[in-house]
């Protein structure tokens, strides 16, 4: 726990000089991650999000998510993936975004007790301004930093009832253009707690820390408090999944 709170620490150290004098928003996540694992080295994740923003003007969102996962080895995962999401931006804009994806992860520490890890994912977007008809592309790279901490066990593979940590910082890299959107995304810093029931059911709450632009209405930074209620289902585990999914 103390090694917990020390990491906390540091990234809040990071990113605190970076939100002073920016407006906030106050988000509200809720998803469902459905994984399929086959054997040992293979999971395909069906990730279902809506979020909100609490304020006004009102911004909503709902996406669905298909990731498939390949353990290659027991430091790397390759991905792909396909996203679907309409979004309801203001009172006057409504997206629809097709989104491909194409990754990987790799694991520094998988036999240790805390796990530490990258992932790397290139993303293709394409939206949709369903009022105009316009169509509009932009291509970026996600990079992010992940580390996950037992507290009730030595490790995350040790049984069930395990509650654990979840830290992990996430960069944005836009290649050409940003699409137009209340939150294009810029930073995100993620700290969370979770509950693995069974092997079966995973319980997460996360607090996540995001740098966007609102590329829609100005071209100005917010600071958007995000609280994020995950629930990870796997079917035909005998033993914890090494594969866990992504989400967005």
């Amino acid at each position: 726990m103390a090694q917990f709170r020390r990491i906390f620490l540091v990234y809040l150290a990071f990113i605190g000089g970076t939100v002073q004098g920016q407006e906030s928003s106050k988000q509200i996540w809720n998803e469902y991650m459905f994984n399929i694992p086959f054997s040992r080295i293979y999971n395909v994740e069906l990730a279902a999000n809506y979020s909100t923003v609490l304020e006004s003007p009102k911004w909503r969102s709902f996406e669905f998510q298909a990731t498939p996962e390949w353990a290659i080895s027991r430091h790397m995962d390759l991905m792909g993936g396909f996203l679907l999401g309409n979004t309801f931006q203001n009172e006057t804009t409504n997206t629809f975004e097709i989104r491909g994806m194409l990754g990987t992860r790799i694991h520094f520490t998988p036999t240790k007790r805390i796990l530490t890890r990258l992932l790397w994912r290139f993303e293709q977007r394409n939206q949709l301004d369903q009022e105009s008809g316009q169509w509009e592309n932009s291509h970026r790279s996600r990079i992010r930093a992940e580390t996950i901490i037992p507290f009730s066990k030595e490790s995350m593979f040790d049984g069930n009832q395990l509650w654990y940590g979840i830290l992990d910082m996430e960069y944005f890299l836009v290649f050409d253009q940003d699409l137009e959107e209340r939150f294009a995304n810029r930073s995100r810093f993620r700290a969370g707690i979770g509950y693995r029931l069974s092997n079966s059911f995973r319980f997460e709450f996360v607090y996540t820390m995001q740098q966007s632009k609102n590329t829609i209405e100005g071209n100005f930074n917010t600071t958007d408090n995000i609280f994020r209620f995950r629930v990870k289902q796997f079917i035909n585990k005998a033993k914890p999944s090494r594969l866990q999914g992504n989400g967005n």
